[in-house]
């Protein structure tokens, strides 16, 4: 929320109520000031100022590293002893793996903000935004709940606000989970307005993404409902009747327009809401190794492209520079900022006409271009221990010099994916020609000018394997593929074939996804320490029982 968000930094360190594991419980509400819910929370100002720490849970669990959405698929392969191999190669992947921890605790913490505000809701003084509020940390706490029952199965369900101890909790199944965050997002969007005053806050469009999103990956499960698929595409038509794609795929993306048409949802790191200049972390493991105090930018070579995703793209797709630079600059921050009028260090000429054509390329603005080392597409881009020399992922590229401090919004909902979950629901319902509109309206809005027909894809040209590709395209980088992967039953094999680490070991005769009595880690480990501090049993996921 580009307006109400402001007041965080003044407010936020009186009203913040955060719940963290103790040595007692599983959930315990801790007051950081001497203000009281009771006194606070029932005012105008403070079930506000509730609202938006709700909202700031965003960047906790999201603000991180994003080693949890990104490693360890067909996308992203890990190059660096920074790289958790528990997720990169999963072999490692146990209940106190520190990341699968860390990610499981902050959802507990964020949901009990959220149940909170729910529980404030129907008792603080009454304004004509207490529907609209309760419709938006319901779509928060949902989104949280999603995250878990995707990644774990079977989890406890908190509804209410936790404000007393309790040492023991059962895991719900998944079904019951599921339904739980439908039920929640169709009651929210009954209660958000049309429209909101603010931007960034929850609205119907999110609402139904999110809810298209969730009939669509329940529809995949043996408990689903035999009409998901029909309620995924149908709550996508919603969101594609009311919002459009960006003119231009690049334009989704640029600097300084974080607020634009194609978002639906986003973590917000608009400067004047965020307290001691928080920034997320998603610009840093995609390399090239950059670390100068000039360069604006501080990147390690961390997760690197496959040579999978660098191929995926065919010669007139716009995507591949809307998602990575093909050029390189010094400082590194001058691509962003002084495009056309900075000396390029490193060019990466990609399709059959780039390459030809490197020649009429530095002609083009030869001052700036005569001493650029050129790259092509080639063995060496997709080489692990290349730190320099490759097109690294930009997307949510953040600035930070002396002039400027510049964090790129991370974008959780937007109507490309919208339109990619539509297809994939139509597909699976028999609907190829509905399917293929929906992928070339998306293909023919990143074609390269006069190329739209060769874009266009036909019905026999339609699968699984070919959405996959399409999103590989679409959505790389932005935190969907470990999901997409787990949701169409493709991680192990799509893992297989195109992550090279994962390959090596089943090319070495071990199955890094084997865990114990013939399980498969698909799901991830319930933390130990979730067990440990629970007094009664807590359940382990059957891959990881000792």
């Amino acid at each position: 929320m580009r307006t109400t968000m402001k007041n965080l930094k003044y407010i936020i360190g009186i009203v913040f109520l955060l719940a963290t594991f103790a040595c007692e419980d599983f959930l315990t509400e801790e007051n950081k000031s001497s203000a009281t819910a009771e006194n606070f929370y029932v005012t105008k100002s403070g079930y506000e100022a509730l609202v938006n720490s709700a909202y700031s849970t965003l960047r906790n669990v999201y603000g991180g590293t994003p080693y949890i959405f990104c490693a360890g698929t067909d996308l992203f392969f890990g190059v660096h002893q920074d790289a958790p191999l528990a997720l990169t190669t999963y072999q490692s992947l146990t209940p106190s793996s520190t990341h699968v921890t860390e990610f499981f605790e902050k959802l507990y913490q964020s949901i009990q903000v959220c149940n909170t505000a729910v529980h404030y809701n129907g008792i603080t003084e009454g304004t004509i935004t207490l529907e609209s509020r309760l419709a938006e940390v319901k779509f928060l706490r949902a989104n949280y709940y999603f995250l878990l029952v995707q990644s774990f199965g079977d989890v406890t369900l908190v509804k209410n606000m936790v404000s007393e101890p309790i040492t023991h909790f059962e895991r719900n199944p998944a079904s019951e989970v599921y339904q739980f965050i439908i039920d929640e997002l169709e009651e929210a969007a009954l209660l958000v307005p049309e429209t909101q005053q603010d931007y960034g806050r929850v609205t119907i469009d999110a609402i139904n993404h999110l809810l298209s999103k969730v009939y669509l990956t329940r529809a995949y499960e043996d408990y689903a409902d035999e009409n998901d698929f029909k309620n995924a595409a149908e709550k996508a038509e919603l969101v594609i009747g009311n919002r459009s794609l960006a003119g231009d795929y690049e334009d989704v993306f640029k600097y300084l327009l974080d607020n634009n048409g194609e978002v639906l949802f986003s973590v917000q790191y608009d400067k004047s809401s965020l307290l001691d200049g928080g920034a997320h972390n998603w610009d840093f493991p995609w390399g090239p190794l950059i670390q100068g105090a000039d360069e604006g930018v501080s990147k390690k070579n961390i997760l690197h492209p496959t040579e999978y995703l660098y191929r995926v793209y065919e010669e007139w797709d716009t995507r591949f520079t809307g998602t990575f630079w093909n050029i390189l600059t010094s400082p590194y921050s001058n691509a962003v900022l002084y495009t056309y009028t900075s000396d390029i260090k490193y060019y990466f000429p990609r399709n059959a006409e780039e390459i030809a054509g490197v020649d009429r390329w530095v002609a083009m603005r030869r001052k700036f271009r005569e001493n650029a080392t050129i790259v092509p597409l080639g063995e060496h881009w997709w080489d692990g221990n290349n730190q320099s020399d490759y097109p690294p992922l930009k997307k949510f590229d953040r600035l930070q010099n002396g002039d400027i401090q510049y964090t790129h919004d991370l974008f959780l909902c937007r109507v490309g994916e919208t339109y990619l979950n539509a297809a994939e629901a139509y597909l699976q319902m028999g609907n190829k020609a509905k399917a293929t509109e929906l992928v070339n309206l998306v293909r023919v809005r990143a074609a390269m000018d006069d190329h739209d027909n060769d874009m266009l894809i036909g019905e026999n040209d339609l699968s699984i394997d070919f959405l996959l590709d399409e999103r590989a395209r679409e959505l790389a980088g932005e935190g969907h593929r470990w999901f997409d992967l787990k949701r169409t039953g493709k991680l192990m094999e799509r893992t297989r074939k195109y992550n090279p680490d994962i390959k090596a070991l089943y090319d070495s005769g071990a199955d890094p996804f084997m865990g114990a009595n013939g399980h498969y880690k698909i799901l991830r480990p319930i933390p130990l320490s979730a067990i440990a501090l629970d007094s009664g049993e807590y359940p382990q996921n059957p891959a990881y029982i000792e």
